[in-house]
Order: structure tokens, then C-alpha cells, then sequence
């Protein structure tokens, strides 16, 4: 294979015009843009993200709202989905993109998450059970009555499955073609069994693939039609593939009644796209001038957030299709206390950020003699001085002690200012610190129960990106009125430094005005881990609002894919 090749590009625009005037002169440009890289079971890709990258770049500069999400696995793949769909109302233009890995299984196109199984020979329906077929996308979109549903698919069409030492899923590369119905426009990177370059050879430089950087530079050129695009990028791209040698023809099917123009001649979006900032900013003075969220999800200074268990902090540190728990081992020595009766006691998850250090069904005879005793609850809690780990405890306890690690002493929490009415002593303190610059790993606890024996260690595996996570979303939940706050000083201002200071928990922020929608984005810095509760001295933290603002409404997206209801915060 030249290069490293992208398993499949399509794009595919499905239109539903003849709408009113009035619902026309309503409507608003939503996208959803996703690019996967980095695969957990197939071959990862290079270019994906960069693609989506630039595609939500221009398409915001098209003037749609665009949601990014990038490296998602299965759930975030489809909380994406649903949160995209829930945004869509009758007669809106509708975008979605993706860019990643795709398979066909008899003849139907899939869509593949970052933690899609690897499969053998008979295994197909592993991958079209953790996977998103293109007419669920196409569905879910035209499902909501958008007037205008946009579909961009640009991944790799090489077999992801293909390994040279066992039976591969498909000895096939290539995708089945597309029967669009009426009104829809499919545009593929290659034509059938021909394989989709992801670049021109090892020493190309250029971030996007081959397909994808034709297909922008048609896409942001004003008054082309969806066949104009698409057959001057069949005609780039045949040329690049042609230089190295390689055999790549984009085809296209075209079911669109009439001509399509997605950019106007001042290369904006076309009518009936042209009213979105009304309609995106209502009460707002001023242009609607697309913004790039600058969050959780940037790395370097690329563009765009990651949403889900794809979550990206910064350079290099990732949360890779995790789910946002602190998942606590079996304790080393589990007591004999009735497993079932211990699991029961777990409560709250990812909003609690507490978890209870599961037991191990099976009780071996030499553990028999072991105290009766269940495993602790723990919470991690973060402030700039570092962690406090707090741990509750299923009995009276006259001691308690920790160490980091597996190995090595113990150390005593020692005993607070307050008796315990159950023992007539003073109670063990159940917290104990941790380094601001503590790494992910083994946190094990034991207590001292009141007849004297030590009942443990449980062993609590800590990781300080979930555990940040997790406090930070229980402390944002527990003061939704308080995200945002009205001030008058030259004029209304509305200031966003609780959502600035909490950000490490948060991939996106989204507002609107009296009433309207959260459409709009608000810029986050990026979230510190060194110093997660900091805010940079250039970071903006209000906005000033026309006057007559009665309200604002927010929403935010968690990272774990998750929203947040709509907080509406009155101007007093």
C-alpha cells in the first residue's frame, strides 16, 4: 500500500428542499464533524483528525455551528449522534462529517468507532454490532425533518481487518455503492476496489489526505454546484494519485433534483443558509462571526474538541475509550463477606466520583480466617495544593492506613479531635494527600477493625485524569447557578469564570439569548493539569451583551459525551 491509506471516502448530501419561506428563512447550519485516528484493535490512521480539522474549519467559516468530536470509540460515536439529532429542528441544513476507518458488510457501509473489535473469518457481525451503518446516519438526520441533510465520509479504504498472520474479516477493500434516494448527492474518495491514499508517499508533508485536501480546496471556492465540486476533485485527485503511481478516481451519484450551491459568491454559505445569524444570535448585536473553541480537547494548536471517551487534555495525555469511572480493584485479600451484599453498596458513578473497591466472588479456603470486613468507598478530590483522597469505611475502625503503590510501609492517617461513638474512641481521620504531580497507578488501604485485626489491603487504582474529571463535574452539578453571572459595568457583562475554572471537566460550552437555543460557543483555555483550577491571563472569561438581555441560556457537553441540562441564568 503507497503511503498510508484511509479505508473510505464518500460524501454524501441528502436534500430535502421546496421548504416555505418562512420555515427557509429560519433555518440554521448545524455539523457534526468527526475524525478517528488512533484505533485500539485495527490499524490506526494518521490524517482523520487533521481532516476533520479542516473541514469544521470551513465549514464554520460557511457559517454553520459546528460540534466536533474526535478519536470516539462506540459510546461516544453515538451520543454524538443523538446529541446531533436533538439539535436539529424541522427545515434546518444539516452537516455531518466523519472521517476515519469504514467497512462494507453485504452492501452496507458502516462507519467504525475507535474501539471497534478485531475480528477473524465468520466475525462480521462483531463489527456491524459495534458499529454505525451510513443509512442509521442518514435516518436519524432526515428523521428530525432537517431540510437540508449533508453527509461528508472520508476514511480509509484499505481493509482495517487485513492481517497478514491470521484470516482477515474481508479479503475485499472497497465500499458498496450508495442507492441514494431522491435528493441525495454521494461523492466517494475512489471508485469501486480502488484504495483512497491518506498521502502521496512518506515524505508528504500536507496534513490533510489526498481526497480531502482537493475536495476543500473546491469546497471554499463561492457559486460551484455539488457536480462542479465533484468532478473538479475527481480530476485533482486522479492527477495527484497519478503522480506516484497510484490508480484513485472519486465517484459520485447524483439524485439531487436542480443544483446545489453550498457557498454563495462572497463565500459564505448560499441561501437559504444565509439567516443563520439571526437565528444563531438572537439578541446579539454584530455579525455572526464563527468562533474555534479552544478546550479540553486541543492539543498543540489544532482546532476542535474531543468529545466522549476520546477525550484529549493536551499534548499527549489522552483518555482512549475509557469510561469516565475510577474503577477500583479486588482488594489483595478479599474478606468473606458476601460479595453480592458489597456490590450493592456501589452508588452515584461518574457523578458521585465515588466507587466502591469491588470484592472477589470467589473466597479461597486460607482466606477464611480472614477478618469479615467490606470493601471502602473512595473519593479523590483536587485543589491547587494537590490531591485529598477520603475514604468511608463499611465498619468501625480504630486505625487506617494507605501507601502508593504495591509495595513499601504503610502509613497511618492518624486519629482526629472526634470520638466514635460506636468504639469510645477517636475516630481515624479517612483522608490523606497526594502530590499535585501524582501519575496514574495503585493506591492500597487497610483499616484496623475494632477487635484488632487488619482487614485489607484494598487496592484503588487512581488515575488523575478521571479523578479530575469526576470532581470537577460533581462540583460544577452542585452549583448550576452560579455558571454564569450578570454584572453591569459599561454595559451588561456576562462572565464565565466558573465554567473557566471548572473546564477540565468540560469539552464544550454552548449559549443562547432570551430564550434562544445554547447555539453559540464559548472559547475555553485549555485545561492544565499541573494547575487545573488557574486561568491563563489571556483567557477570556465575559462577554458583553446588548442591553436589553433578560437571560442566558447554557448548556455544557461533559467529557464523557454526556449534556448537561439547559441552565437559564435571570438577569436580576
Amino acid at each position: 500500500m503507497r503511503g498510508s491509506a484511509r479505508f473510505f471516502t464518500g460524501l454524501v448530501l441528502s436534500l430535502a428542499l421546496g421548504l416555505y419561506a418562512a420555515e427557509a428563512a429560519l433555518a440554521r447550519n448545524l455539523a457534526l464533524v468527526i475524525g478517528n485516528n488512533s484505533y485500539a484493535n485495527v490499524t490506526s490512521l494518521q490524517k482523520a483528525v487533521s481532516d476533520a480539522r479542516a473541514i469544521a474549519d470551513q465549514l464554520e467559516k460557511l457559517g454553520y455551528v459546528v460540534r466536533r468530536v474526535e478519536n470516539a470509540d462506540q459510546r461516544g460515536m453515538s451520543r454524538a449522534l443523538v446529541a446531533f439529532n436533538a439539535d436539529i429542528q424541522p427545515g434546518d441544513r444539516a452537516l455531518f462529517y466523519y472521517a476515519g476507518h469504514g467497512f462494507e458488510i453485504g452492501g452496507t457501509n458502516y462507519l467504525l468507532p475507535t474501539d471497534v473489535p478485531s475480528v477473524q473469518a465468520n466475525q462480521q457481525d462483531l463489527i456491524r454490532d459495534a458499529s454505525f451503518s451510513v443509512e442509521r446516519v442518514v435516518d436519524g438526520i432526515r428523521d428530525r425533518g432537517a431540510g437540508v441533510a449533508v453527509l461528508v465520509l472520508d476514511a480509509c479504504r484499505n481493509n482495517p481487518f487485513a492481517n497478514d498472520r491470521s484470516r482477515s474479516a474481508s479479503a475485499t477493500r472497497g465500499l458498496a455503492r450508495v442507492d441514494a434516494p431522491e435528493g441525495v448527492f454521494v461523492l466517494m474518495s475512489a471508485g469501486a476496489k480502488q484504495e483512497a491514499l491518506d498521502r502521496l508517499s512518506d515524505q508528504d508533508g500536507n496534513p490533510n489526505s489526498v481526497f480531502t485536501r482537493s475536495f476543500l480546496g473546491e469546497l471554499s471556492k463561492p457559486g460551484q454546484t455539488l457536480v462542479e465540486i465533484a468532478k473538479k476533485t475527481q480530476v485533482d485527485v486522479r492527477a495527484l494519485a497519478a503522480s506516484v503511481g497510484h490508480d484513485q478516481t472519486p465517484a459520485y451519484y447524483d439524485q439531487v433534483i436542480g443544483d446545489v450551491v453550498l457557498s454563495d459568491a462572497a463565500g459564505t454559505v448560499a441561501q437559504p443558509g444565509q439567516q443563520v445569524a439571526t437565528a444563531d444570535q438572537a439578541g446579539r448585536a454584530g455579525p455572526n462571526i464563527p468562533t474555534e473553541i479552544n478546550t479540553v480537547g486541543r492539543t498543540e494548536a489544532g482546532k476542535g474538541v474531543s468529545i466522549g471517551p476520546g477525550v484529549k487534555l493536551g499534548p499527549g495525555v489522552t483518555i482512549g475509550g475509557k469510561d469516565a469511572r475510577i474503577a477500583l480493584q479486588h482488594p489483595a485479600n478479599p474478606p468473606t463477606t458476601d460479595p453480592a451484599k458489597a456490590l450493592n453498596v456501589q452508588q452515584g458513578g461518574a457523578a458521585t466520583g465515588q466507587q466502591l473497591a469491588l470484592v472477589s466472588p470467589d473466597t479461597r479456603p486460607s482466606q477464611l480466617t480472614q477478618p469479615i470486613g467490606r470493601a471502602p468507598i473512595a473519593s479523590f478530590s483536587r485543589s491547587n495544593a494537590g490531591w485529598t483522597v477520603t475514604l468511608s469505611l463499611p465498619e468501625p475502625a480504630t486505625a487506617l492506613s494507605y501507601r502508593i503503590g504495591e509495595a513499601g510501609e504503610f502509613k497511618e492517617t492518624g486519629l482526629l479531635d472526634v470520638l466514635d461513638q460506636r468504639t469510645g474512641g477517636r475516630m481515624p481521620n479517612p483522608s490523606f494527600s497526594m502530590s499535585p504531580r501524582a501519575q496514574a497507578g495503585i493506591v492500597q488501604v487497610r483499616y484496623r477493625s475494632i477487635d484488632g485485626a487488619d482487614v485489607g489491603p484494598f487496592s484503588i487504582r487512581f488515575d488523575p485524569d478521571i479523578a479530575l474529571y469526576e470532581d470537577q463535574r460533581r462540583n460544577l452539578t452542585s452549583i448550576q447557578g452560579s455558571w454564569v453571572e450578570f454584572r453591569d459595568f459599561n454595559g451588561v457583562l456576562v462572565y464565565f469564570t466558573t465554567l473557566v475554572s471548572y473546564r477540565c471537566a468540560v469539552t464544550e460550552v454552548r449559549y443562547g439569548f432570551n430564550g434562544a437555543p445554547p447555539l453559540t460557543r464559548f472559547d475555553l483555555p485549555v485545561c492544565n493539569m499541573k494547575d487545573p483550577y488557574s486561568i491563563p491571563n489571556n483567557a477570556k472569561t465575559y462577554l458583553k451583551v446588548p442591553g436589553n438581555t433578560k437571560s442566558i441560556s447554557v448548556q455544557v457537553t461533559w467529557r464523557d459525551g454526556s449534556q448537561s441540562e439547559v441552565n437559564t441564568v435571570e438577569k436580576d
